[in-house]
């Protein structure tokens, strides 16, 4: 289906309109949102879109760079010259810039939080897997480059985590140290994860592991269901989910038994908000696996039409506004 299919349809009408009536005028269009400490993300992909499907030295394209971090209403992009040129195209970059831009700063307020501890995005079963590729981009300009999915690392193994899903130990009927012997003998060279909270008893299944397998347990992974407490917390002090008080614990039984060397990883329903709660309470997590959050879609962008023929003329409550950032955008590959 050709991309112009995704446009709506008056914006042809208005480029319709623009050439009869209008073809000589010289029209400002400013791009924004309304969010303050943002990662701008998809600038490169507008820009490479306009090069692709309009002629760009018709008119004049300024814009932010890629990975910049902007504010409320603050310009990132400004296209200027005839609307016939450029005007169909307002709502497809409105659209990329408020994907990408939502996908980066998740990434980038998640990385803030959870200091220099690695994070894996598990962001895969959350969305459309057409959508990995360019998700991936958003999350590195973010600042996570680490995914569960060879695809969105770009066949990195190093940048490619994954222990096993719920699913491989129920083949071994809950049975969590056959679920992870069998990983082993079938991928001696990987990394040995073991998924511990199947039957709910992390310190347990973690143990049992640590005693078979020894130095060659490089971590575990605690995915608790936010509905479940687990075994560790007696019926006074119900935890539900992974909590702090739940990896301490299991921190200390794994120490206490000669599984220092052994990484806690943790899973289900992280976001930068818990995160900053776990490194708060100096929770011994090494690796941090976020998944839906990460693709969460809540930064629109705009455009204002703001000056005709150098005037200044807006709809009531906007005006142009000047961002001496801008960059002038001169046909250069980005």
């Amino acid at each position: 289906m050709k991309l112009k299919n995704y446009i709506s349809i008056y914006f042809f009408k208005t480029n319709k309109i623009s050439k009869i009536y209008k073809k000589n005028d010289i029209v400002t269009l400013q791009f924004f949102q309304r969010f303050n400490d943002v990662k701008l993300c998809g600038i490169n992909e507008v820009i490479n879109l306009l090069k692709k499907y309009t002629e760009i030295s018709k008119y004049k394209i300024r814009y932010l760079e890629e990975g910049s971090i902007i504010n409320e209403k603050e310009v990132v992009l400004e296209l200027e010259g005839h609307y016939q040129d450029f005007g169909i195209w307002e709502g497809i970059i409105d659209g990329i810039l408020a994907r990408q831009t939502s996908i980066a700063t998740n990434a980038y307020y998640v990385i803030k939080e959870a200091k220099n501890k690695k994070v894996v995005s598990m962001a895969d079963r959350a969305d459309h897997y057409i959508n990995q590729l360019n998700d991936a981009y958003a999350l590195k300009v973010g600042g996570i480059d680490n995914h569960s999915t060879l695809a969105a690392s770009n066949f990195n193994y190093e940048k490619t985590y994954g222990s096993m899903p719920h699913a491989l130990i129920q083949m071994f009927n809950g049975d969590t140290l056959k679920a992870v012997e069998a990983f082993h003998k079938t991928f001696p060279n990987d990394k040995l994860i073991a998924l511990v909270d199947f039957n709910n008893d992390v310190i347990k299944d973690s143990l049992i592991c640590l005693n078979k397998f020894k130095n060659k347990l490089w971590g575990v992974r605690v995915d608790t269901s936010k509905g479940v407490s687990d075994k560790m917390f007696d019926e006074s002090n119900k935890e539900y989910g992974v909590t702090p008080n739940q990896i301490k614990r299991l921190r200390e039984a794994l120490d206490k038994h000669g599984g220092e060397h052994v990484k806690i990883i943790v899973s289900s329903g992280f976001n930068a908000q818990t995160i900053k709660a776990f490194e708060e309470a100096n929770t011994p997590v090494d690796i941090y696996g976020v998944g839906a959050s990460l693709l969460k879609v809540w930064i629109n962008f705009s455009a204002d039409a703001t000056r005709l023929n150098g005037n200044l003329i807006a709809k009531v409550g906007r005006h142009y506004s000047e961002n001496k950032k801008l960059k002038t955008y001169n046909g250069e590959n980005i």
